[in-house]
């Protein structure tokens, strides 16, 4: 069995997030403040309810978008306006919800923790709803005397200052309550307990801020997780290590008894010498002294890392190491403690696993390594199937892991929304999907945190855009909007007209906008000197078509043009602003400037900066033709050396474009 699901309600920005959940490792992906946080925190507070005892949700857990309707209808209802059951009908309440798959168990099979929460009795049906709300009380009295001072004052009604007395209030009206629902009727319900729902799912949650210190301060530092060694029982201990715990017990156990001993020896004598007044006399029982020393305990207390060099077995203590290195040690045993705990809690159960942000402090290959690894490692240290689930900001991780377990946290104006991945797979081509991944992959792609994207050509744009972009905020460019393009985390992608038409479907998945800046690229045919046809780079004048594809699946697409028919090159010079855009992605090439139009970056700059690359009035297209034998020298030096260059015309235009998105 597995949970295969989880849907969040009404809590923060999760006004109605379902979360896919992988077999095995899921990883939630998106830019900040997009709820990846806020999901492992609300599965904290209704697990964790039962072994804490404390309340599960706040005030401030409910959403921001529903409070003006959460205080409208506690207005109503205590002005008698309606009735307590329309209350607790229009009150929406926080809520959870887990979808557990045990299709692929045996109908032999002891479903364990599971049993509780199956109340259908049809044999087909092969998963379980769980649903945890923390609604309003069903008590009409003790809703209305807790809300009385709010909303009475000298026996008038007033909601003046009503709403501050609900929150102040908030989790004395509401209660957590978990259900058991028929996945085939979900009316049909039947409460449940706090201690049957975390029997079901032992979890531990890594948190991004995990302490890393070892002055002895903090209750869990490396230190104190390796002394957790010596508290634990044989049974509980790998057998790769309880031969040597073993044996660390027993030198401890002979040290005790010598020092002891001599201790026990050498105060008694002391006392004895130190004591006078006539006392003790022979016949009396002699005045000794013992102390208990407990060598394990300053063991399990005082234990400190440190890191031994292999010349001369010199040490150093554990402050020396990187952070990295000290997150990843941590993390292990971490991991290693949560098995154990598993283990105990035997196969009928889920064991759930998250981990916030670990790449902390790792560089970019040990992120690679962890994301590689973490599967294994979790099978070897503990039998059953750990369902894990990540969240990242790091591209090297998310570029790691199969499409298929990504999912991608999208945040609206109101809510966030987590995106499943493995749904934009099935819906594409194979060789599209195959080009996305193997790119993200060779190239770190950061596509799946940046609020917005760049498609460009290549080298010459990559290290251009930057400082055009500066250079527009500079002129104004980007004074229609209060947060400017300049001060946005957007990702600058080098993929070539070739292929960046590949990913305008996945842009459209991710929601996000999106500018390409091409090449116009045009062809005219010629015939060779054994009278074959081909075509050749010409310039725009001359042009017929296009040899750039991502221009020829624009068109294609905005015209409905066949793939058999020939694209003229006039019907893409002559689009307009709303033919450049489909859907979230906008495409904007060279276009004619000073009479001129370039066919490339290059000589798009040149056409503009005349002047700087000794162009006179009267020049051609011809003329524009970059002959340089670099193109990234071309661009460093327009850079280093004419720092009030002229910015092509298309490339102002889409940086306006997406600075308005």
């Amino acid at each position: 069995m597995q949970l295969s699901k989880i849907i969040i309600k009404n809590f923060r920005l999760l006004i109605d997030a379902e979360l896919e959940i992988d077999p095995k490792t899921t990883l939630i992906v998106g830019r900040n403040n997009t709820g990846k946080t806020s999901c492992f925190a609300c599965i904290d507070k209704v697990l964790s309810t039962q072994s804490s005892g404390k309340t599960a949700f706040t005030f401030d857990d409910y959403p921001l978008c529903k409070r003006e309707q959460l205080y409208t209808n506690f207005d109503l209802f205590m002005a008698m306006k309606i009735s307590f059951e329309d209350l607790c009908n229009l009150i929406e309440p926080i809520s959870i919800e887990f979808l557990v798959d045990y299709s692929l168990d045996d109908m032999d099979d002891d479903l364990g923790a599971l049993s509780p929460f199956i109340i259908d009795l049809d044999v087909d049906i092969t998963q379980a709803l769980i649903l945890a709300e923390y609604k309003l009380k069903v008590d009409e009295r003790i809703v209305r005397t807790l809300l009385e001072s709010s909303y009475y004052k000298n026996g008038e009604f007033s909601n003046i200052d009503a709403h501050n007395g609900i929150k102040d209030i908030f989790q004395k009206l509401f209660e957590l309550t978990i259900y058991a629902v028929n996945p085939n009727n979900t009316e049909e319900k039947q409460i449940k307990t706090d201690k049957e729902l975390a029997l079901l799912f032992p979890y531990r949650i890594l948190y991004a801020e995990r302490r890393l210190g070892e002055d002895g301060t903090q209750n869990d530092s490396l230190s104190s997780l390796i002394s957790d060694f010596f508290r634990m029982s044989d049974d509980d201990l790998d057998s790769n290590v309880t031969d040597k715990i073993s044996e660390l017990q027993n030198i401890i156990q002979d040290a005790q008894k010598n020092v002891q001993q001599s201790s026990d020896d050498i105060l008694g004598e002391l006392v004895r010498n130190a004591v006078g007044f006539g006392y003790p006399n022979g016949e009396e029982l002699q005045l000794g002294v013992s102390t208990q020393l407990s060598i394990d305990s300053q063991i399990k207390n005082q234990t400190k890392l440190s890191y031994t060099s292999e010349q001369g077995m010199e040490k150093l203590p554990s402050d020396y190491n990187g952070l990295g290195y000290k997150n990843l040690i941590k993390m292990e045993f971490l991991l290693s403690a949560f098995a154990t705990m598993v283990k105990e809690s035997g196969t009928s159960c889920i064991p759930l696993l998250f981990i916030e942000e670990p790449e902390s402090h790792m560089h970019p290959q040990m992120q690679k390594s962890f994301a590689d690894y973490l599967e294994t490692f979790l099978r070897m240290i503990a039998s059953g199937g750990i369902q894990t689930i990540l969240t990242s900001h790091s591209a090297h991780i998310a570029n790691t892991m199969d499409f298929s377990k990504i999912r991608y946290a999208k945040k609206s104006a109101t809510k966030v929304i987590y995106k499943n991945l493995n749904t934009f797979v099935a819906d594409n081509l194979s060789e599209n999907i195959d080009f996305i991944r193997k790119y993200l992959t060779l190239t770190r792609c950061d596509l799946f945190f940046a609020d917005k994207a760049i498609l460009v050509e290549g080298a010459s744009e990559r290290l251009l855009l930057p400082d055009i972009i500066d250079k527009c905020a500079q002129r104004g460019s980007f004074d229609s909007q209060e947060y400017k393009l300049s001060n946005q985390y957007y990702t600058l992608i080098e993929i070539g007209g070739a292929y960046a038409y590949r990913f305008v479907p996945f842009i459209e998945f991710l929601d996000i906008p999106c500018l390409i800046l091409t090449d116009l690229d045009p062809v005219a045919m010629k015939e060779g000197k054994n009278g074959r046809m081909y075509y050749e780079s010409v310039p725009v004048y001359q042009g017929q078509t296009t040899s750039n594809e991502t221009l020829k699946y624009w068109i294609r697409n905005k015209k409905n043009i066949s793939k058999d028919e020939l694209i003229a090159l006039k019907d893409i010079t002559s689009m307009s602003s709303d033919d450049k855009t489909i859907g979230r992605c906008h495409l904007e090439f060279q276009t004619e400037e000073n009479g001129l139009c370039g066919h490339s970056l290059e000589e798009a700059i040149r056409n503009v900066n005349r002047e700087y690359y000794g162009l006179s009035d009267t020049s051609t297209e011809k003329d524009l033709e970059f002959s340089g034998k670099s193109k990234t020298d071309f661009v460093l030096n327009l850079i280093l050396n004419c720092t009030d260059y002229a910015i092509p015309a298309y490339i102002n235009d889409g940086l306006v474009w997406l600075n308005d998105q």
